[in-house]
């Protein structure tokens, strides 16, 4: 398939990401640019004008108003962009392979200064790193983004469509202000985890005042599925997501549920094999029903592996055994 023979003429060349039709998207780009902004919000398609009119005579021509933008540009930070969205009818998505659904496609623009032009603008956030890792962060993010809400990117080469699989993150974190003992946790844990054993922390720590506090890891093994393990401690940092949160509902104790496959070379493979996939079916259901129940625990918010806040009612999704 040639992209370009299938999507819109102006998205051609891009790297465009595409959501399904209405996503707000600024959540997730907030969640990895925490200061992501509507420089230009864009029209619903009720408020965009039918047409430029005259306002008056210049010379043996007509002045016309220039036509308000429809589309709208969402800034992630001062070197990226996204342009958008222009929509997708269900005969492109499925052209596209991605079924017969209505999609918002989202132009990656980089170096844009504040009219879009692609200017490159003065660094005004002190980020680090020099323009390409920024663009591959920016590029990183369509991934992610898509992949959490069963979305595309047609990279900007249009050699392909890229579906990131949505079940393919399966780890989650809880970041709590309250620490747990180790010996509360198993107990609890094991009605998702069978045989779940305490194990040694990752890293010895400074004895902390609370004894309570000290960091512990809880690993369960299962025949044919690989192990699922919590390891549990405090971290100095955490996920930029958290930024978007009340203070108040998360903290710097970090529970790290995360599934090992028996084969790890599978977790980076586009399309593993079945018996892989029948194993992370099984293993996802008990990794959302720890989570859940340290959370009911421990309070907090649980953030997934690509770097979204996940709610309770999709640690309850999660949670169901749809096998």
């Amino acid at each position: 398939m040639i992209l370009a023979e299938v999507i819109p003429a102006p998205l051609v060349g891009r790297h465009v990401l595409v959501l399904p039709a209405g996503t707000d998207v600024r959540p997730l780009a907030a969640a990895w640019f925490p200061g992501a902004a509507w420089e230009r919000q864009p029209l619903d398609p009720g408020e965009r004008p039918a047409a430029a009119r005259p306002t008056g005579a210049r010379f043996r021509g007509i002045v016309v108003e220039a036509p308000r933008p429809t589309t709208g540009l969402l800034r992630l930070d001062a070197s990226a962009a996204l342009d958008g969205p222009v929509r997708l009818g269900e005969p492109v998505a499925r052209a596209l392979g991605l079924g017969a659904r209505e999609l918002d496609a989202w132009s990656l623009v980089v170096g844009a200064g504040d009219d879009g032009s692609g200017s490159e603008p003065a660094r005004t956030d002190g980020a680090p790193g020099d323009p390409a890792s920024r663009h591959d962060l920016a590029e990183g993010w369509t991934v992610a983004a898509a992949r959490r809400v069963r979305g595309a990117v047609l990279p900007a080469d249009g050699s392909r469509v890229v579906a990131p699989d949505p079940a393919a993150a399966v780890d989650l974190t809880l970041w709590s202000p309250l620490p747990l003992a180790p010996q509360d946790v198993v107990p609890l844990v094991r009605p998702a985890l069978a045989g779940a054993r305490i194990g040694p922390a990752d890293a010895p720590t400074p004895e902390p005042a609370d004894p309570t506090a000290q960091p512990f890891s809880v690993a369960a093994a299962f025949e044919y599925d690989g192990v699922v393990t919590i390891r549990a401690a405090r971290a100095r940092e955490v996920p930029l997501v958290l930024s978007t949160v009340d203070q108040r509902q998360y903290g710097t104790w970090a529970y790290h549920v995360a599934w090992q496959p028996p084969d790890s070379t599978e977790l980076l493979q586009e399309q593993p094999s079945q018996l892989h996939l029948i194993a992370r079916s099984r293993v996802t259901p008990s990794v959302a029903r720890v989570a859940a129940t340290l959370w009911r625990v421990a309070g907090g918010t649980v953030v997934d592996s690509g770097g979204f806040v996940v709610t309770p009612d999709e640690l309850t999704d999660r949670a169901r055994d749809l096998r």
